[in-house]
């Protein structure tokens, strides 16, 4: 018997992986983590075997199960050392090549199964291990958390045992709790969601000919000696210069003036030890005034980084629901940042006598069929003088043509940072070539990207809808339809929401219109019908679905059960019906309990009706054998 010596709540920093673990093992495209170190000679394997047991036993996090506790939340479950074992296997250096080529397997641990997510293989030459393979789940630990593992194994294998301080998630998590207690949230809060389109960039006119994602990676030489020679001059991180360059040619390519930039940070301060996981993911607004001089561009990023900061230690992060709700009041499935990532020294090194040598850089591409639709990453890898910046990116939304020329721009845009401070950004422009703005069929409509033909098709291909045209009046998406008898605008409306995710600038209509002559006229039950040049907005009220089928009664229980309010009318949305993001794992499980399955990621993260839910659940026989 495994006896648990600790337990409580997840971290916030927690709380977002263990989703995305969840998710993954129901079946949605995601990756573990890896990291590959090589070691140096004189390490056999029973002293690596002792240092990670030494690990185990000073790092609560490497004993650590994540699951659904009785209250449906997911907890932390800390196990005794004695009873952990070592998740470590061993294998010839000649296999390191082929286990790594073979790619992290899509289940280290478990979320809901109680077992530590990671996992360590040593390999080993001549009777000494030579390299380790780490694979693990980001829950575990993050970019910092790993260099002090590694540190601290190479330290355990030389024998030295330094004294260190350490803080555990269970004692972060007790931190935040007194922190949210004595915080105050501002209600008048902006989200910066709410300024920019659901996406920096639309779906372009040019369409992938082959697989649509795409791994750009540049590695420069000599870049960063101008990165550190801005960052010392106006007192700005690497992390800030680098953003805040990539994000400026997304913003032109868009034709845009701001760009939601969403970052992974971390709060480990000096001095602590551990190694779990503290980053988190922070937005950002980033505003461009072409006026304003380089360096004046550059504090007014500074200063929008530290507010979006402040706000986020001060009054918590932003519940996912509030997102989902935003997201449905402006009819888009949701509010993609550009994400980054950086990894690697955040300062600069002191000035020295550096070498003048000239920016040069390489590209190399790597392309895949599979991968999250409608999401743009940059990473930011620094390592002693290397820079490498990899533009992961879904080429429907960013063409192979427009990184590529965006890689080759960036050199020369902090080139003119460096030597022209007080010029104005506009200046920049003379770098960018003529037709370097975005080709679309899509354009802006009450601040979000709208492709009214694919909105036209989406409506049209609605059941019982026979004709359909869609147009803007002023701000707002009207749709003009004509429904078949036993349908309503409420069914076309529900349509439009289950399908919002297939395409980044369909959106929902504000209003819809009956066409002369449509069979139906009714928008649902307890909402009156409609006279012949009579509209509909989801805005002015929806109609009431009680549970009636056998699956909409069963989610109705599922949801008191997990949630502990009955469910009465499944018209809204899950958000907006109270649904708690971090509550979903355990309304799918618990209607598995009663046979049923089909909900997945893409029904919690997009606004979708209830009804909408039910209808998506099916039998396990039928899961099963269908």
């Amino acid at each position: 018997m495994s006896r648990v010596v600790r337990s409580g709540r997840l971290t916030r920093s927690q709380e977002r992986w263990w989703l995305r673990l969840y998710w993954r093992e129901q079946g949605e495209y995601d990756i573990a983590w890896s990291k590959w170190w090589d070691l140096p000679p004189g390490i056999d394997v029973d002293t690596a075997r002792d240092a990670f047991t030494a690990l185990v036993e000073r790092f609560e996090v490497l004993r650590t199960a994540f699951l659904l506790g009785p209250d449906h939340l997911p907890v932390q479950v800390v196990f005794d050392p004695a009873d952990v074992r070592l998740p470590l296997s061993v294998a010839d250096e000649s296999s390191r090549e082929e286990f790594r080529t073979a790619g992290v397997h899509p289940l280290v641990g478990g979320s809901i199964f109680p077992r530590p997510p990671w996992s360590v293989r040593l390999f080993t030459r001549g009777g000494e291990v030579r390299s380790v393979g780490f694979v693990f789940e980001h829950i575990v630990t993050d970019g910092s958390g790993l260099r002090n593992l590694w540190q601290q194994f190479l330290d355990l294998c030389a024998g030295r045992r330094p004294a260190l301080r350490i803080t555990h998630p269970l004692d972060r998590r007790a931190k935040e709790d007194r922190s949210a207690s004595t915080g105050r949230d501002d209600p008048h809060r902006t989200d910066p969601a709410a300024l920019v389109p659901q996406a920096v960039l639309p779906s372009a006119a040019e369409k992938p000919s082959g697989p649509r994602f795409l791994m750009s990676s540049v590695s420069y030489t000599g870049l960063l000696r101008l990165v550190d020679e801005i960052c010392r001059r106006d007192g700005v991180s690497r992390t800030l210069v680098l953003t805040h360059a990539i994000a400026w040619l997304f913003a032109r390519h868009a034709g845009l003036p701001r760009v939601l930039c969403c970052s992974t940070i971390g709060n480990r301060m000096p001095g602590d030890d551990s190694i779990d996981c503290v980053s988190r993911m922070m937005d950002s607004l980033l505003e461009f005034d072409e006026s304003a001089s380089f360096r004046e561009s550059l504090k007014a990023a500074s200063a929008a980084t530290l507010r979006s900061y402040g706000a986020e230690v001060g009054s918590g992060p932003r519940p996912a629901e509030a997102r989902l709700r935003l997201a449905a009041e402006r009819g888009v499935s949701a509010v993609r940042p550009l994400y980054f990532n950086y990894q690697g020294p955040s300062q600069p090194p002191p000035a020295g006598a550096e070498a003048q040598e000239e920016v040069r850089w390489t590209r190399e591409d790597a392309w895949r069929p599979v991968d999250t639709h409608w999401l743009n990453i940059v990473w930011i890898n620094v390592d002693d003088d290397d820079l490498v910046v990899d533009f992961d990116v879904d080429t429907t939304m960013v063409p192979a043509s427009v990184v590529h020329r965006m890689g080759d721009l960036l050199p020369r845009f902090l080139e003119r940072v460096a030597r022209e401070p007080d010029a104005p950004l506009a200046t920049a422009g003379a770098l960018l070539p003529a037709d370097f703005g975005v080709v679309t069929t899509a354009r802006l409509v009450g601040g979000v990207w709208v492709d009214t033909d694919a909105v036209r098709e989406a409506v049209a291909s609605c059941p019982g809808v026979h004709a359909a045209h869609v147009l803007v009046e002023g701000e707002e998406v009207v749709a003009q339809v004509s429904l078949g008898a036993r349908s309503t605008l409420y069914d076309v409306h529900e349509h439009l929401l289950a399908r919002l995710h297939e395409a980044v600038a369909l959106v929902l209509p504000r209003r819809y219109r009956l066409i002369e002559g449509s069979a139906g006229r009714g928008v649902g039950p307890g909402v009156a019908d409609l006279d012949v040049d009579g509209s509909w907005a989801p805005a002015d009220g929806l109609p009431v679905l009680p549970p009636v089928t056998e699956s909409e009664r069963e989610l109705a229980l599922a949801f008191q059960e997990t949630h502990g309010t009955p469910l009465t009318d499944l018209a809204p949305t899950y958000a907006d019906a109270g649904g708690r993001v971090i509550l979903a794992p355990a309304l799918v499980e618990s209607l598995r309990r009663r046979g049923l399955t089909g909900l997945t990621f893409g029904h919690f993260d997009t606004p979708r009706t209830l009804r909408s839910l039910a209808r998506s659940l099916v039998r396990a026989e039928q899961a099963h054998t269908g």
